[in-house]
């Protein structure tokens, strides 16, 4: 039988006792990969003057698992990134300090994306309002970036009030990975789409390699992580304690 696979790719949480907890679609995956290896050490005669190997003893046997995540998800970037996601509704903020000394040509980022109703006022005593256009321009209103045009004579630090939209946030290793029980729900192509599965019960992610920002190409977020020995799980002959692969 000739196997060529296709299928959706699931996560969830463990319990205490490693029950998986509900499962969440990673989104279109294009490449899965679990591999195996083993630490072996071979033992060679010493009789026949040619250092034959005469045993195979393994040690210990391993088990890792890559993926290529097509969908940046705040969820998907979050568990790439060691991170929380979150997300944050659309408020206001008044008299956010800019960086002091800045000169014409600067560009000034806002704490918050999504920004409309900007107005900049100084810092004089009697605060003057920057003129949209003349002092300064919204460079980038979805990412919160303004640009300076003219300082006139102006008092800085500038203050800034304005509003922003509702945005999704995944702040970089702010928190530490959960280990996760992999599920794949697959066909074999090769087959007439007979489906197989594929479990992992113990699964720990590592970081992102890269996030690859500036491309040509289509992103994708390359995970690769470790497949762990689960000692919740009875060993027996027909489940194991690493994972099972089925045709259904």
């Amino acid at each position: 039988m000739y196997f060529s696979g296709q299928g959706k790719l699931f996560v969830a949480k463990r319990d205490v006792n490693g029950i998986p907890q509900a499962f969440r679609y990673l989104g279109n995956v294009s490449d899965f990969k679990p591999t195996f290896t083993t630490d072996v050490l071979e033992h060679k005669e010493s009789s026949s003057g040619q250092r034959l190997p005469d045993l195979r003893q393994i040690k210990s046997k391993a088990a890792s698992i890559t993926a290529k995540l097509d969908e940046y998800t705040k969820e998907n970037l979050a568990l790439g990134l060691y991170g929380t996601a979150v997300t944050t509704a659309g408020a206001s903020v008044t008299a956010e300090v800019l960086p002091s000394a800045l000169v014409v040509g600067n560009y000034a980022r806002l704490k918050y994306p999504e920004v409309s109703a900007v107005v900049v006022k100084d810092s004089a005593g009697s605060p003057a309002t920057l003129t949209l256009g003349t002092h300064y321009e919204i460079a980038s209103a979805n990412h919160g970036t303004l640009k300076i045009l003219n300082l006139a004579a102006f008092v800085q630090p500038f203050k800034v009030d304005y509003t922003y939209g509702a945005h999704d946030r995944v702040a970089m290793f702010l928190a530490d990975p959960d280990e996760l029980f992999v599920r794949f729900e697959g066909v074999n192509t090769a087959d007439g789409n007979k489906p197989v599965l594929l479990e992992l019960y113990r699964v720990l992610f590592d970081p992102l390699k890269e996030l690859a920002s500036i491309s040509d190409d289509l992103g994708a977020l390359d995970l690769s992580g470790s497949a762990l020995y689960d000692a919740t799980r009875v060993a027996d002959t027909v489940l194991g304690q690493f994972g099972q692969f089925i045709h259904v």
